[in-house]
């Protein structure tokens, strides 16, 4: 049975922009806008910034040149290069939740931690306000313009947006991997044994080998491997969970679980058969899960396979990218032969790569809000090159200056200058044709 509660919802905060979630793309959304000199408010259901990019232990940045062009220029400048002189591609995660709270500070953005998007109130087709649930209870937060940078969506759907989730054909959803902090390792004595990655033929013979003798639980080949993040410790990206529902809670909570059992046997796993690891322990896991897909609202525009493969070009352009299309696979050697293939058949020559045009960051059924980072409006193929760190600093750069041009204009995202836009983001940096 249902039960309907009539809440007095006070109202609590009140800025020029919301920016929902403080993910790689909130964040971008969040400073570019404060730095224009809007009241932006910045709510974060967890208690540190970066989302995937800190919380999950994510430990490199993908591609952010073509070769040629710093495709993120602007903001994703500053935290690479602020986070690695040298422009390495390493993450120490403490060190980056530290400079996007410096950048935050900086700007002026008004940061919430420990506040959960719950719902929102729309007014003549507006959303009027966003609800969250925090420590003192549910509290509203009301806005001109709104951005979500949750991941999943959660703003746009709750606002009435469609979305897409998986495979057209049934949903079917790429596997979510729960990311480990190592220590105790041999790196150099590792990087001259045969085994590091999916790769290798012999890692690939050691996971089969183990899982028949039931030393590792889960039939699984696609094996990223174990990157140094700092002087001490490696972050991994190895496990999955498959077909995990990331709007689910249950679904998540049970997934999350069920990959720190696989990290106790992939500590074994290591320990056993790759030189360098014989003493090597886990000694942190992402606080979060690490969900590679979840919804893709409906915006203006569908960025297409073909775009892609055609390395189109748009009037409205905000950026370019070029990562492969990295579909992780499900379970099975014929997966992981299947993914290498398309991976390697979707990489870029030197100085290529695809437009990002600014109207899939303007869902459907919206008049005061835009998306930002893996949510924006793509086909799937799209979305698992887009979906990586340094596009999210791409797509929120531009909804943060989108959303300041039409509060300093006082119109809707929508009718905002696709002119002005792109020279302001020259201004910042962005590559675009």
């Amino acid at each position: 049975m249902n039960i309907r509660l009539d809440l007095d919802i006070p109202l609590k905060y009140t800025a020029d922009l919301c920016v929902v979630g403080a993910g790689p793309g909130g964040i971008a959304a969040a400073v570019t806008a404060a730095r224009r000199g809007h009241h932006v408010l910045l709510v974060e259901s967890s208690a540190l910034p970066g989302g995937l990019s800190t919380a999950s232990l994510v430990p490199m940045f993908m591609s952010f040149t073509d070769g040629e062009h710093f495709l993120c220029d602007g903001f994703g400048r500053e935290i690479i290069y602020g986070l690695n002189a040298s422009g390495r591609s390493e993450i120490d995660h403490e060190k980056l939740k530290l400079l996007y709270e410096k950048l935050l500070a900086e700007s002026g953005a008004e940061v919430l931690y420990y506040s959960r998007l719950a719902t929102v109130r729309k007014e003549d087709g507006r959303i009027a306000q966003a609800v969250f649930a925090g420590p003192s209870g549910l509290f509203a937060v009301e806005a001109t313009q709104f951005i979500d940078g949750t991941g999943d969506g959660t703003l746009a759907v709750l606002a009435g947006s469609p979305f897409d989730l998986g495979t057209p054909e049934g949903g079917e959803l790429m596997p979510a991997s729960l990311l480990s902090l190592w220590t105790g390792y041999d790196y150099d004595k590792y990087l001259l044994g045969p085994a590091h990655n999916h790769r290798d033929p012999e890692m690939l013979r050691l996971l089969e080998e183990a899982y028949r003798k039931g030393e590792l639980s889960q039939e699984d080949y696609h094996h990223t491997g174990i990157f140094p993040v700092t002087e001490v410790s490696a972050a991994a990206n190895i496990g999955h969970v498959y077909q995990v529902d990331p709007t689910d809670e249950k679904a998540l909570s049970d997934a999350v679980r069920h990959n720190r059992v696989l990290l106790g046997e992939y500590e074994r796993f290591y320990r056993k058969y790759i030189p360098g690891f014989e003493r090597a322990r886990i000694i942190a896991t992402g606080s979060v899960l690490g969900v590679r897909e979840s919804r893709r609202v409906r915006g203006a525009y569908t960025l297409t396979l073909q775009d892609y493969l055609n390395r189109a070009s748009f009037e409205d352009e905000i950026g370019r990218y070029n990562f492969p299309i990295d579909i992780h696979p499900s379970r099975g050697k014929a997966g992981i032969e299947a993914h290498k293939r398309q991976f390697a058949s979707t990489h870029f020559a030197k100085g290529e790569s695809y437009g990002i045009p600014y109207r899939i960051l303007l869902p459907q059924n919206q008049t005061n809000l835009l998306t930002c980072g893996r949510c924006v409006s793509t086909e799937r193929p799209v979305y698992a090159s887009l979906r990586v760190i340094p596009a999210c600093y791409i797509t929120g750069q531009a909804a943060g200056l989108a959303a300041s041009l039409a509060l300093e204009h006082h119109i809707s995202p929508n009718d905002i200058s696709r002119t002005e836009l792109r020279s302001e983001l020259l201004k910042l940096g962005a590559f675009f044709h």
